[in-house]
């Protein structure tokens, strides 16, 4: 894992992130499956170079396709999101299903999945929030 330095594109050590960062990618690292520490080194550059400039991020809002292209990019290096698009994809054209009925299913399943995400990302940024909290008070 090779973080970069917010704003530009420069590698940095761990030595200059903020403690309760480099913590939370050692953990990672150790308890997270293969990519995920790596999915989080390259969110964690992404959030440390735009934070300054925008705030935080809010996956419902619209105009923000650099974020998500640079999410969807990490996804796609990091937790198998080719695979996994291949494979539901696959499963649909298996199903026999008529294409309006294909459709349907899987703009429902869009739109779960868009809740979960939402609410995933609420309690990534509660958790993220809380640490800097508590490893500020320590």
């Amino acid at each position: 894992m090779r973080p970069r330095r917010p704003g530009g594109s420069r590698p940095a050590t761990f030595a200059d992130w903020p403690p309760a960062l480099r913590h939370l990618i050692r953990a990672a690292e150790l308890e997270c499956p293969r990519g995920h520490a790596e999915a989080l080194v390259d969110l964690t550059t992404l959030a440390l170079r735009k934070i300054p400039v925008r705030g935080i991020f809010d996956p419902t809002a619209r105009g923000e396709h650099e974020v998500f292209a640079a999410i969807e990019s990490v996804a796609r290096a990091h937790l198998e999101l080719t695979d996994a698009r291949l494979a539901w994809r696959a499963a649909l054209e298996g199903s026999g299903l008529a294409l309006e009925r294909r459709d349907e299913i899987e703009r429902t399943a869009l739109q779960v999945q868009a809740v979960s995400d939402t609410a995933y990302f609420y309690a990534g940024l509660a958790f993220g929030l809380a640490a800097v909290c508590v490893y500020r008070a320590t």
